[in-house]
């Protein structure tokens, strides 16, 4: 459950590709955040290449944390991750997720979280996949509900914010059986694809 070689899929949409994160992708990522786009994460919006780079290595550096690049019309439109696959539980997380402004509400997260989802449950093999999200970002939660998850509760004090408070978390879950639909995708081609360096370069 959760193979390495699973997690090194490109993930392939109508609209969009999930690449696994590289420094390729760096120049994309930094040309799509904005203070708006980090209001609600915990951790700081990196300002400089050198910055997201160091950003990029630090995700690939985490050992619970599988992380993509959001890539549409060959630019990088933002980034999200699976996180902490159990294979006791049968369960993983996706999150860390952002996407530029330009594509809020242009159903790219949509499209992404479900070619997410199918893979975790028919590639990687869980059954059940969870969300979290701030308390206090509305917008998160809504995204979440019309994509069909369950909201399961609100955990409070659940991470730390950079200005040094907590944030509340609330809890969603979606189990094999309660899936959304898939995306029509193409077959996912195996390892990381030869344009990531490309398609950091358009923004």
């Amino acid at each position: 459950m959760g193979s390495e070689t699973g997690f090194q899929q490109v993930l392939t949409g109508p609209a969009l590709r999930l690449e696994p994160l590289t420094a390729g992708h760096a120049a994309g990522l930094l040309a799509a955040a904005d203070d708006q786009v980090f209001a609600h994460l915990p951790y700081p919006r990196p300002v400089s290449i050198k910055e997201m780079r160091a950003w990029i290595e630090r995700a690939l550096g985490t050992p619970q944390r599988r992380p993509y690049a959001i890539v549409t019309g060959g630019i990088v439109a933002g980034t999200s991750s699976y996180w902490y696959p159990d294979p006791v539980r049968g369960q993983i997380e996706i999150g860390s997720t952002w996407l530029g402004r330009p594509w809020w509400g242009t159903g790219a997260n949509a499209e992404a979280k479900r070619l997410m989802l199918a893979h975790a449950f028919d590639v990687l093999g869980f059954a059940k996949v969870a969300f979290r999200t701030d308390a206090a970002n509305a917008r998160s939660q809504r995204a979440l509900e019309k994509l069909g998850a369950h909201r399961d509760g609100l955990v409070r004090r659940d991470w730390p914010r950079p200005d040094g408070t907590w944030r509340d978390s609330v809890y969603y879950s979606i189990l094999r059986a309660e899936r959304p639909a898939a995306p029509r995708a193409t077959p996912p081609d195996m390892g990381v694809s030869h344009d990531s360096q490309g398609s950091c370069g358009n923004q």
